[in-house]
């Protein structure tokens, strides 16, 4: 499962063809149905997140993922985002949408009492020639008065028990691998130029998924979190 925070580099690649989502995921994604929630904190920031994500797959090649999330930052600053992400999985090419809204404000502002809202809109691409990858992404941002547009292209290997991964956002170049056992899952990925570093470890029986998470981009950056999932069996629906 991605994390739902936007201060979270995923340890897996926001880009990943398949897994819960979370706030960078690319909406392009195969359906593995399941449900999990995820933590993340930044302690020196005050600054946490949690959140709740499930998918489904419907005829085989469609899925349907959403996952929401509660951001605060001590007294300072609350947000309460969810989003949706539907997909189509199609031979050697995957495609998917995806929108979201969040809900902003300031507790306790006695003197304006201000909420904002913030709608996003994301598309993904991937193309696919096993066990090789190329995804890419767009996130729209709507704010009040302005636009942001984001992007990330990825490369991706993904073996039976080996993956490793290319990620570009037009800033930063994330670098990862993945080593999968039969019960155990290590993930990493490596940000540069400016030098940043996430890592997790899971555990994963009979369709349960634990794991634990650790992060550092400069000492205000030093994040950890947690994820829980649980996948269901693979059903079509409709």
């Amino acid at each position: 499962m991605d994390f739902p925070g936007e201060f979270v580099q995923n340890p897996g690649g926001s880009l990943a063809l398949s897994g819960l989502p979370g706030y960078k995921s690319s909406p392009a994604r195969f359906a593995e149905p399941g449900f999990g929630l995820a933590y993340a904190q930044v302690e020196e920031a005050s600054l946490q997140v949690a959140g709740a994500a499930g998918e489904l797959g419907f005829w085989r090649d469609y899925r349907l993922a959403f996952f929401s999330s509660y951001l605060e930052m001590d007294s300072l600053y609350r947000q309460v985002y969810s989003e949706w992400n539907f997909s189509v999985a199609k031979f050697w090419l995957v495609g998917g949408v995806g929108y979201g809204l969040s809900v902003n404000w300031v507790p306790d502002n006695q003197i304006s009492r201000e909420n904002w809202t913030t709608n996003r809109y994301k598309a993904g691409l991937a193309l696919l020639k096993s066990p090789l990858s190329l995804s890419s992404m767009v996130a729209l941002v709507n704010h009040r008065s302005f636009y942001d547009l984001d992007y990330a292209v990825a490369l991706r290997f993904q073996g039976e028990r080996f993956g490793a991964f290319v990620e570009y956002d037009g800033n930063s170049i994330d670098v990862g691998h993945s080593l999968t056992f039969a019960h155990v899952f290590v993930l990493s990925s490596y940000r540069f130029p400016e030098f940043a570093v996430s890592v997790s470890l899971g555990f994963s029986f009979e369709g349960l998924a634990f794991s634990g998470a650790y992060g550092n981009a400069r000492s205000i950056w030093d994040w950890f979190g947690f994820t829980a999932a649980k996948s269901v069996k693979k059903k079509t629906i409709l």
